[in-house]
């Protein structure tokens, strides 16, 4: 459509006006001011193939929709009866509970100064009449492209960049969209510049080694380099040094097409020293003009929370032990109390046979009977510690059908924390299809918190290799299953196996040693049997079995 003289606008008398207003779902809203009805008409024949339009012949008609139902896009008149169009958006700037909503002025005034104006504090672009169609529609395109890539932005930042990868992949098909037109790039680079020098999160750009092609100002403050200092280097090189094999793996997969995406929570060395905590998503995108395909990167620093959850889990494990303490004061106060009585009449019918017997002429009469009594309190005094120990050994089995898989991962999330602390690699092999279990999934989850847990403290000072922890479940030939769990820590030493079961008896220097001791009364509560498996291979390994119920 060529451009229109001053006034002129290609309707034909008899085209049929706007219907009353009927929109589509999906289709983006454009609010149009105009008095003019003929322009008006217009703009409805160029743009309603694309947008739903709302049509408007005064800007204070204009004002009152928008703020009813906030529109993706206005264009606007400036010289119009009541209100104008300059008033208008200046009321909308004025209501800070109004979204962000591009705005467009038509104007037949070529009056720079007022363009600068308008562009420069309260409008986003500016066509002077007159005007072509495929100009309007392709500003008009534009300007609501930015706008629902900034809206898709601010709603991945206000949920803590909880999908990232969804945002990486809206701004890459919105640039790619928005390369159609030279004013609409220009307009796309504008809005990603600001997002990407002002956002909270950090944003990386790295080629295939890993290497740091550009960083945001976030990024930059994160991991204390300055803008020139944290160009090429690696963000492998930058992981802590346990976890740098799985984040090399990663990168590679990305460019080799592994995989599209992933998502990992991990360390990063600071330039002055120290961790920092991250939540760190990574997408590969496409080559592009002549730039080759590049690694995305988004950190959001959660340094601060992790510090959190660690306070709080050493509080809860100091509670934890001052309850077990507590509780075992408690007991032995208990078994004192009860047993105190019996013992104490052994002790005094004993001292009265003896005395019985220490006189010149011992009465045997008296002595069998103290002797008898002592007998019975003696017996009574074994029957409260044999009640006393069913007591604590008769823990009720709740016996249900266990998702193994489930149960693994769950015991793995729960200490996933330590585990990356400590740097240990877990692995977990299944038999497939998984085993048909009936037991107590809590029960058993503790027999493999306290197994675990006794691996990664074992590994913990070894800095020399690797730390490997494997789980292994697999059927046991007498029936059921067998549960192992070995790492690659200095082992056990020779001469403590009949005693490690024992209560109380612990190698650590604050251990409790009960840990391996309820794990075998709940093993042997479920009719299998837990043992050190002394195989040759390296660190220790226990092993376990869960017999068919």
């Amino acid at each position: 459509m060529p451009a229109l003289a001053e006034g002129a606008f290609p309707l034909a008398p008899d085209l049929p006006r706007p219907a009353a207003e009927v929109f589509h779902p999906g289709k983006p809203k454009v609010l149009v001011a105009e008095d003019n009805p003929d322009l008006r008409l217009f703009l409805y024949d160029v743009l309603s193939d694309e947008y739903n339009v709302i049509l408007r012949e005064d800007g204070e008609a204009a004002f009152q929709a928008a703020i009813a139902d906030p529109p993706d896009l206005i264009i606007t008149d400036l010289m119009m009866p009541r209100w104008g169009g300059e008033r208008f958006v200046r009321a909308l700037s004025e209501r800070r509970d109004f979204p962000n909503v591009p705005v467009l002025v038509l104007s037949a005034r070529a009056d720079d100064a007022l363009r600068e104006n308008l562009l420069e504090h309260l409008v986003q672009d500016y066509l002077t009449k007159p005007f072509s169609a495929q100009e309007l529609r392709a500003r008009a395109r534009n300007l609501v492209t930015v706008k629902r890539t900034v809206d898709i932005l601010q709603r991945e930042l206000n949920s803590q960049a909880s999908d990232i990868l969804e945002l990486t992949a809206g701004l890459v098909a919105s640039r790619k969209s928005l390369q159609r037109s030279f004013a609409a790039l220009q307009v796309s680079d504008r809005r990603w510049q600001g997002l990407y020098e002002n956002t909270a999160v950090g944003i990386a750009l790295a080629d295939r080694d890993g290497k740091i092609l550009s960083a945001n100002p976030a990024l930059q403050r994160m991991l204390g380099y300055a803008r020139d200092e944290i160009v090429g280097v690696s963000l492998i090189e930058l992981t802590a040094p346990c976890e740098r094999g799985l984040t090399e793996r990663n990168v590679h997969g990305l460019f080799d097409g592994d995989f599209p995406s992933y998502t990992v929570q991990k360390r990063y060395e600071k330039k002055e020293g120290g961790y920092l905590w991250a939540n760190v998503s990574a997408s590969r995108i496409p080559a592009m003009d002549e730039d080759g395909p590049m690694l995305a990167v988004i950190v959001e620093d959660i340094t601060a929370r992790m510090e959190a959850e660690r306070s709080l889990a050493a509080t809860r494990a100091e509670l934890t032990r001052v309850a077990r303490f507590t509780a075992m004061g408690e007991l032995v106060a208990s078994i004192a109390h009860e047993i105190n009585q019996p013992l104490a009449a052994v002790i005094t019918n004993s001292q009265a046979a003896l005395r019985w017997l220490s006189h010149d002429e011992p009465n045997l009469v008296e002595v069998a009977a103290a002797l008898q009594r002592a007998n019975r309190d003696a017996s009574l005094a074994g029957a409260v510690i044999s009640r006393i120990r069913g007591f604590l050994r008769a823990g009720q089995i709740r016996r249900a059908p266990v998702d193994l898989a489930r149960m693994l991962d769950e015991v793995l999330q729960m200490l996933q924390l330590m585990l990356t602390e400590a740097g240990v690699d877990p692995c977990v092999r299944l038999p497939d299809p998984p085993p048909r279990l009936i037991a107590d999934a809590v029960q058993l989850q503790q027999v493999l918190i306290n197994l675990i847990v006794n691996a990664v403290d074992a590994m913990r000072e070894q800095s020399e290799r690797a730390h490997l922890l494997q789980i292994d479940v697999v059927a046991d030939p007498a029936g059921g299953l067998r549960f192992s769990v070995r790492d690659n820590g200095p082992g056990v030493a020779a001469g403590s196996d009949a005693r490690m079961f024992e209560a109380f008896f612990s190698t650590k220097p604050d251990g409790l040693g009960m840990g391996l001791a309820i794990s075998r009364s709940i093993v042997e509560n479920h009719g299998g049997r837990l043992w050190l498996a002394r195989d040759g291979g390296p660190g220790a390994c226990f092993e376990f079995t869960i017999p068919d119920n």
